[in-house]
């Protein structure tokens, strides 16, 4: 494999290693899905392990990206790894012997989260200690192809995988999934020129210095909140999704699973769209127009819904077109915050971007399924594409006054 086309060698193996590790995620979400179902047949037993499995993360998100900004990003990502598979393979060793109950996977759900909220960070943080600036911008959209690769072959692959192996072995994949990804990232070398925090400082000094640093970056606390509004509108389109492929023609499961595969492949095309951007075409106004975009899909999937249409093409249409803005949009956010962080610092800013995006998504997951009772999918795509473009709309009329006052203080 040519290491040129993926940037060089070191970006090769993190690009590697991020494909198999997040497979097995797939595998191991959809197998770990299916046995708490068989197990409990309760949607509220699976609501509260989605809620444990995020929440430790939640809460130790900021400290985590703090820590990170001290040590070698390297090992941070490789023991982060290591152990995530070690607790993937001891719900193997539980599965195999029948010991495995619900408790269990609460458990190992919640210190995966509590692991993740370490890697998350830090594999964001490292792209810049291993590619040169000028060509940052292809990492990332290398790195968001993997997230559009994953979403579409993830869940087919799983599904064959469970019915061919069944459940244990496909979380055994998963845990050796992560060890592969520990032996490629081993394979890194870092640039010596990097610098990290001063390990001397308290914890809390350097989580305060990240505080105001943020407050003081008016550009990154946009992008920041951009994420925030971004995540919860998606959030609404995750909760609508099912009971949109419900309502049209053909097999709603079938339907639901064509759904997903195009955002996907959306996600896949937007990131190899993007790869050929240069870094000075990227500023706040291409990812805020990107971000509108999406609002205008959502108000074609709300004027779909309003003149009745049934067949899922046109539907499908809208979200590959999501897709493709949602990947170019990510790929804008990661570059802006890399290009405008100190090396010393972009492990805490990337975690508080990773846990605003954390934290609307459940806060989207709750609102839009409690109005989702007393209102239709029409009115709430429209109101959250209306929602969408008019947030957008005044970002933009804020910059450009911020714009004029620069120039006028000048």
């Amino acid at each position: 494999m040519d290491s040129k086309i993926f940037i060089n060698r070191n970006f090769l193996s993190l690009w590697l290693g991020k494909v198999i590790s997040q497979l097995g995620d797939k595998f191991y979400a959809i197998a770990l899905a299916w046995w708490i179902l068989q197990k409990t047949n309760s949607p509220k037993v699976m609501g509260l392990f989605l809620l444990i499995s995020v929440l430790p993360g939640l809460i130790f998100g900021f400290f985590a990206g703090a820590l990170v900004d001290r040590w070698n990003r390297k090992y941070v990502i490789i023991i982060t790894d290591i152990i995530r598979g070690l607790l993937v393979i001891l719900i193997v060793c539980l599965s195999i012997f029948k010991l495995l109950q619900v408790w269990h996977v609460f458990v190992i759900g919640a210190s995966i989260s509590f692991i993740t909220s370490f890697f998350d960070p830090a594999i964001q943080s490292i792209v810049p200690q291993i590619v040169d600036k000028e060509r940052l911008n292809e990492a990332n959209s290398m790195s968001q192809m993997v997230n559009g690769i994953c979403t579409v072959l993830g869940p087919m692959f799983g599904a064959v995988a469970i019915s061919w192996f069944g459940l244990t072995y496909v979380f055994l994949l998963n845990g050796i999934s992560y060890f592969i990804s520990a032996i490629l990232e081993n394979m890194i070398i870092l640039k010596s020129n990097y610098r990290i925090s001063d390990e001397t400082n308290n914890i809390w000094i350097d989580m305060k210095e990240g505080i105001l640093f943020l407050k003081n970056k008016q550009q990154i606390l946009r992008v920041i909140i951009i994420i925030a509004i971004a995540h919860f509108f998606l959030g609404s389109l995750m909760v609508l999704l099912p009971f949109l492929a419900k309502n049209l023609n053909g097999n709603g499961v079938q339907n639901l699973g064509y759904m997903q595969a195009i955002l996907g492949l959306g996600l896949l095309l937007g990131s190899i769209y993007i790869r050929g951007k240069k870094n000075d075409t990227i500023s706040e106004y291409y990812l805020i127009n990107l971000i509108m975009f999406v609002g205008i899909c959502f108000l074609g999937i709300g004027i779909e819904q309003f003149i009745m249409i049934k067949t899922i093409i046109p539907y499908m249409i809208a979200l590959i077109l999501i897709g493709g803005s949602v990947a170019c949009a990510v790929v804008f956010w990661q570059l802006l915050i890399q290009l405008n962080t100190p090396d010393n610092m972009t492990g805490r800013v990337f975690s508080v971007s990773t846990l605003v995006g954390n934290v609307s998504l459940p806060i989207a997951y709750g609102t839009f399924g409690v109005l989702l009772n007393y209102s239709s999918i029409m009115k709430l795509m429209l109101f959250s594409g209306c929602c969408l473009i008019v947030l957008c709309c005044v970002l933009i009329f804020r910059l450009r006054l911020n714009k004029i006052k620069e120039s006028i203080l000048k």
